[in-house]
């Protein structure tokens, strides 16, 4: 149940922001937004049931980057753009490093090697519209696509949480370099994949590392 109740806050603020997109209440989703990652930490904290260790403080800081990435990266025109990249590039680092050591319990599928042919793909399509930040993005591109190969060698709810993670940002792309590839309602349904993405990274994580077989995991 303790489990359960960390992540309630972020369960209500999560609800808030998404019907505040839906209704057009820009401040309230503006508030809730910058909302969502401390109430997630608060949650790993609180679903946390041993003493933390690396593998733990990697998550937090992966989430704390994450809420930067959520201030900065809103118009790829601002000068900010390139800070919350880069705040997001850190996060996926940190994911990497975390999937492959702490919570890792098979090898990565093969499968995975599609994660080449969509990122590839993604740039061919976008790059008449990246201009100056065909390079970020395809870096980017490529940690996050490492990440989520990673994913697949953990448990099921984290490598869900990173193909949804990996879908939101896919969408958001796509929002914010084809402008005219955005249709009605686009940012409730990137912000709902991100929302669900995040939890379930960050719920996966915390269900692997409360298991008695990681007591002793990588990092501790």
């Amino acid at each position: 149940m303790t489990f359960l109740r960390g992540f309630i806050a972020y369960c209500v603020v999560a609800t808030v922001h998404v019907v505040s997109l839906a209704a057009g209440w820009n401040d309230v989703a503006s508030a809730s937004k910058f909302s969502l990652m401390p109430a997630l930490i608060l949650g790993v904290v609180i679903a946390r049931r041993r003493p933390f260790s690396r593998p733990d403080y990697l998550l937090l800081a992966a989430l704390a980057l994450s809420w930067l990435g959520d201030i900065f990266v809103a118009d790829a025109e601002s000068s900010s753009f390139l800070v919350g990249l880069a705040a997001f590039f850190g996060a996926h680092a940190l994911y990497l490093v975390l999937f492959l050591t702490a919570v890792r319990s098979r090898r990565i599928p093969g499968f995975t090697a599609l994660l080449i042919v969509w990122w590839v793909g993604l740039l061919l399509i976008l790059r008449h519209d990246l201009g100056f930040f065909f390079i970020p993005l395809a870096v980017y591109g490529a940690v996050l696509a490492a990440s989520t190969a990673a994913a697949f060698a953990t448990q099921r709810l984290i490598a869900t949480g990173a193909v949804l993670f990996l879908a939101s940002d896919t969408a958001l792309a796509g929002a914010l370099f084809s402008p005219s590839a955005v249709w009605w309602q686009s940012d409730v349904l990137i912000m709902s994949l991100y929302i669900a993405g995040q939890g379930a990274i960050a719920a996966g994580v915390v269900q692997a590392r409360n298991a008695p077989q990681n007591t002793a995991s990588v990092g501790e």
